[in-house]
Order: structure tokens, then C-alpha cells, then sequence
């Protein structure tokens, strides 16, 4: 009898475990889907006249020698890496830490990790 209910007490546990699991996955997966709707609203508004919709570059951006965003060289760079990019701007890239906050920057990087 004792046998069982550790048995049950066990089950019992990894279900509940697993159900929070879940719905923290789901928490996060909603929360991320809006942050990637403002981002990309927000990188089609700041980024897109150079870098194009998808990353690629525009006309224009590649006369510039803009980066692909899509590439493994941007792809592979951390969070923090992009961030500061974007912050202080880099070679004809100009610096955006006086036009956006924080979280906007953030949520520009949460984009570009979508970029394929």
C-alpha cells in the first residue's frame, strides 16, 4: 500500500511539473508573439530603408554595403553583441541609442533572430 501511493505521489508530481512547464512555455511563446509584431513594425520603420524587409539589404542598403541580416556572421553574434550595434552604430550604420529605448532595441535584435 505504501508502495502505491509513493507510486501516485510521484506521478502526481511529474504531471504537475510538466503541466507548468507548458503553460510557462505558452506564457512565454504569446508574450514573444506580440514583442515580434512591435519589433517588426519597429524594424520595418527604422531598419528596413537599408537593410530591406527581409534583411537581405535594400537597393540602397547595398550600395552602402549594409550587412545581411540573414547572415551567419550577424546570426551568430549575441544578443548583447546586436544590441550595442545598434546602440552605437557601426561603420555607415549610424547610432540608434538616441532615437530608441532600450526595450526597443531589444525588441529590434528579438526580430532579427527571426530573419532567415
Amino acid at each position: 500500500m505504501r508502495k502505491e501511493f509513493r507510486g501516485c505521489t510521484r506521478l502526481l508530481l511529474v504531471t504537475v511539473g510538466l503541466g507548468l512547464g507548458l503553460c510557462a512555455n505558452t506564457a512565454i511563446g504569446q508574450d514573444h508573439g506580440s514583442a515580434s509584431a512591435d519589433s517588426k513594425a519597429l524594424f520595418n520603420s527604422r531598419c528596413a530603408m537599408c537593410h530591406g524587409a527581409d534583411g537581405h539589404g535594400s537597393e540602397m542598403g547595398k550600395s552602402l554595403k549594409v550587412v545581411d541580416l540573414t547572415s551567419k556572421e550577424v546570426q551568430s553574434q549575441s544578443d548583447a553583441e546586436l544590441i550595442h550595434v545598434i546602440s552605437e552604430g557601426k561603420n555607415n550604420m549610424p547610432p540608434f541609442k538616441g532615437s530608441l529605448n532600450k526595450d526597443e532595441i531589444t525588441n529590434v535584435v528579438r526580430y532579427l533572430r527571426t530573419l532567415k
